[in-house]
């Protein structure tokens, strides 16, 4: 009650401090507008983290009370999160930008008499935790009031190098929007939202913060491990170099051929471009090459990576978080014609300002080559999208231009920022950040299913050839004395370059929200007349077996139903005591850890048949003496084949007797028991269920794809669950329940 009143006192004496309520009227206000044009909300939290940065009036605007209410609307579904977030993201960057220019202007003078009513001990506050923290700072102040307005003032008249402050306030900036939009939008998700996170998009989180893990400790092994390595490697080439020197094979070899060895210490002379950094490139573009090829000729020959691009397609199908694909549509979207049209253009003439015309000359030649080589491979391979892409694309597949072009372009882009770098950890820094956007946008091309595995690797063999040569043709320009990477750029094509980029940035924002992509239509459930018996047909059609994730043949199918859809088969299924597994997500998997043997939902690893992972999953406790825990699973796929009014299902059955490695069911090697028991728990219920047998394939003996091995009798079970077996379904005499 007390901190209540002196609260009160507090806004009356300070009209500064009653900025809240004036915010919730003014939003009150505007929200039906908001609701009504999503692109004012989007301007709205641009202008509301760019007036919060600002260091004048950040003290005074709270824009993070703004972009929590839009993260809150988004998380409604009455905006778009992604929307909110990066116009908030660069609204902050922008004005941290200004103030870092103020700083580099006016910094020692403002920093001495203060400026209205910012007095000298703010800026002395910010001072101290800017010498605190070093660089850091501009990340870390970002999250503390009245410094993140403050410290990029500081950093700007301390001389911070600019690319490094950009670095961090790029950083710090991604923290900050996701700190407070995301913060709305959580809440206005609710429960919804934390029901994702311990489903299937809590895995997609985890993986990336793996990623970013992995990406941090390369970081920091090049960092303080990278200079001893490159003194070992170079002290063997050089030890390797003096032995074979004093070889006296060697030395007859020398002297029977001084001009190929002539050219050859040419070729590996370091002071030389046309030396040792030709020598290098040569190579690379070599490589690369070869790469493409070998991959090439892996597609056309039906290799197996063709079996692995189906089964990607079809796990990033069926376990797909739909809460990612907004986010994947903005990553995609660096790619789309529009967009990537744009951004080269302002990109041609941000080289030309920020190294000169044989900078922009390579970027053009690495973006010209790599859309042109692209456009001839789609024409020459006529490779089809997947049909669980979630966009409706028109053109071919292979390579990926997304792909190509996050290399060849965005690529490029990187290498201008890396080779300008002063230093190693800059340059680590600018790689990791290079590395990071050219594989995002990779992954959204396997994300969205529009794209195969092989598509995107082909891009990026394609996208690094050409990157390859356009490195080539800048070195070969800094050999001659036409580019001076460290030179210092006049201030006019600074804030010419800031102009550029903020427009770069506008275009790609502008272009992405009103970019509105064809969704691809579900495929037509597509049913044929079944002629001849159940195994026949799946003898002609070579689908007897179902299939590793490379594409080689495993355990054979087991078990035919007949019924009408697959919900009177599951009903049956559970009068029977069978229950449908748990998907996969982070929950389920930490349960399935804890829990072993007696989870009996425990989520099942897919299983392909006909390049299809399964449609339904099942399973049931088996009574054993002893205590022993065993689980029987069941594996269906629906199929297009018809018996008068009943549809075909086929599936394999597994009998789980223990655990392998805590997430993996270690799985009895007799497959015919497990099929058995199927059998017998659907002839146990009331349902009147006819049941045959055939030979399908001869008995055999096989390995799943980690190594657990399976026996099979090849024998192929058919149950009619309406008890009217057809004569055609099954080669033998139908037998009727005991």
């Amino acid at each position: 009650m007390a901190e209540t009143v002196r609260r009160h006192r507090r806004a009356t004496a300070f009209p500064l401090f009653t900025r809240q309520s004036m915010t919730e009227s003014f939003l009150q206000s505007i929200l039906p507008s908001i609701e009504h044009f999503h692109s004012l909300a989007y301007w709205l939290a641009f202008l509301a983290a760019f007036a919060e940065t600002a260091l004048i009036v950040g003290l005074l605007v709270p824009g993070s009370t703004l972009l929590l209410l839009l993260g809150a609307l988004a998380g409604m579904g009455t905006i778009e999160f992604a929307g909110v977030y990066w116009f908030a993201v660069a609204g902050a960057i922008l004005g941290d930008n200004l103030n870092y220019a103020l700083g580099r202007r006016y910094g020692q003078a403002w920093l001495q008499r203060g400026v209205w009513f910012l007095k000298p001990e703010h800026f002395a506050q910010a001072h101290d935790f800017f010498a605190r923290h070093g660089s850091r700072s501009v990340f870390l102040g970002r999250f503390v009031p009245s410094i993140k307005e403050i410290v990029p003032f500081v950093a700007g008249s301390a001389g911070m190098p600019k690319g490094q402050f950009l670095f961090w306030n790029l950083l710090g900036s991604l923290g900050w929007g996701l700190e407070w939009v995301g913060a709305g939008y959580l809440f206005g998700q609710s429960l919804a939202v934390a029901q994702a996170w311990i489903s299937r998009i809590g895995l997609f989180f985890l993986a990336l913060l793996l990623l970013w893990l992995l990406f941090l400790y390369i970081k920091h092994l090049l960092l303080k491990q990278g200079p001893q390595i490159w003194q070992l490697l170079q002290s063997l080439f050089l030890s390797l170099q003096q032995a074979l020197a004093r070889n006296p094979y060697v030395e007859q070899f020398v002297s029977r051929h001084p001009r190929g060895i002539e050219w050859l210490r040419k070729r590996l002379d370091r002071r030389a471009f046309t030396g040792l950094p030709l020598t290098l490139l040569a190579l690379s573009l070599l490589y690369v090459a070869f790469l493409f090829g070998g991959i090439v000729e892996d597609f056309l020959t039906s290799d197996p990576i063709v079996a692995v691009d189906q089964a990607v397609a079809q796990l990033m199908a069926r376990y797909r978080p739909a809460e990612i694909i907004p986010a994947f549509l903005w990553i995609t979207a660096l790619g789309v014609g529009k967009v990537a049209g744009g951004v080269i253009l302002l990109a041609l003439a941000s080289a030309w300002l920020y190294r000169g015309r044989w900078a922009m000359l390579s970027l053009a030649v690495s973006t010209g080559g790599t859309i042109l080589f692209t456009f001839l491979g789609k024409l020459a391979f006529h490779r089809p999208r997947p049909a669980e892409a979630v966009l409706l694309e028109n053109s071919y597949s292979f390579p990926s231009g997304h792909a190509s072009i996050a290399v060849g372009f965005y690529g490029f882009l990187g290498y201008l920022w890396i080779r300008s770098a002063t230093g190693i950890r800059p340059g680590i820094n600018r790689s990791l950040v290079t590395l990071i956007v050219i594989l995002a946008i990779g992954l959204s091309r396997i994300v969205l299913g529009v794209h195969y595995l092989s598509d995107v690797w082909a891009g990026y063999l394609v996208g690094a050839g050409w990157l390859v040569i356009g490195i080539t043709i800048s070195e070969w320009a800094t050999s001659r004395g036409w580019i001076d990477w460290h030179e210092k750029l006049p201030a006019r094509n600074r804030y010419l370059l800031t102009g550029i980029g903020a427009l770069a940035l506008a275009w790609y924002g502008y272009q992405t929200l009103h970019w509105h992509p064809q969704i691809n239509p579900p495929s037509p459930d597509i049913e044929v007349s079944l002629r001849g018996s159940v195994a026949e047909r799946l003898q002609d059609e070579g689908a007897t077996h179902t299939e590793t994730l490379l594409g080689a043949p495993s355990q054979p199918v087991s078990l035919a139903f007949l019924a009408r859809n697959f919900d009177e088969l599951e009903q049956q299924l559970m009068q029977a005591g069978w229950k449908p597994s748990d998907p996969p997500g982070l929950a389920s998997l930490m349960r399935l850890v804890r829990s072993g043997m007696d989870y009996e939902t425990a989520p099942l690893a897919p299983v392909f048949w006909k390049e299809r992972i399964e449609d339904r999953s099942y399973e049931h406790v088996v009574p054993k003496e002893g205590g022993k825990r065993v689980v029987d699973a069941l594996r269906l796929w629906k199929t297009p084949w018809r018996i008068g009014e009943r549809r075909v299902f086929v599936g394999v059955a597994r009998m789980h007797v223990g655990m392998k490695w805590y997430l993996l069911h270690r799985i009895d090697p007799d497959t015919d028991a497990a099929a058995e028991f199927v059998v017998n728990s659907l002839k146990s219920t009331p349902a009147d269920t006819s049941v045959c047998q055939t030979q399908l394939v001869p008995a055999e003996i096989g390995e799943y794809l980690l190594g657990m091995q399976y026996f099979s009798s090849g024998k192929l079970w058919i149950l009619d669950l309406q008890g009217q077996m057809p004569p055609a379904a099954c080669q033998n005499e139908p037998k009727g329940k005991p």
